[in-house]
């Protein structure tokens, strides 16, 4: 069970924001923890781990997009794929249904043959 923090998350979110937006304003993200830090009086090597945590949990939402937008693409190539399959059947069909057996099988008297008993 990981330690309890004394720190709530969106305190946690807040800082990690302000790293991101003061990040421009310094020459390296190392040195904007270091003035978030301070500002907000906690270590910046606990602000360091929460801007890393943060970056992981971005970086896994990307790969999980990433995975969806292509199974999305795989998925509309399939139903065009079927779309054109279901063409073909519909060109295949005869066009006037009336003509077809009503039955699935037929009768072995209309077959031309005559009836057998058992």
């Amino acid at each position: 069970m990981p330690r309890p923090t004394r720190y709530p998350p969106h305190f946690r979110a807040d800082a990690v924001a302000r790293v991101r937006r003061d990040h421009r304003d310094h020459p390296s993200e190392w040195s904007a923890i270091q003035a978030v830090a301070n500002s907000l009086a906690i270590s910046a090597e606990t602000l360091r781990t929460w801007v890393r945590q943060a970056e992981s949990v971005n970086d896994g939402q990307r790969m999980n997009a990433r995975r969806q937008q292509a199974e999305i693409r795989r998925l509309i190539r399939e139903n065009a794929d079927l779309r054109r399959a279901l063409d073909a059947l519909r060109l295949s069909e005869p066009s006037n249904p009336t003509t077809r057996p009503s039955g699935d099988r037929a009768a072995p008297e209309a077959a031309g043959g005559s009836p057998t008993r058992a």
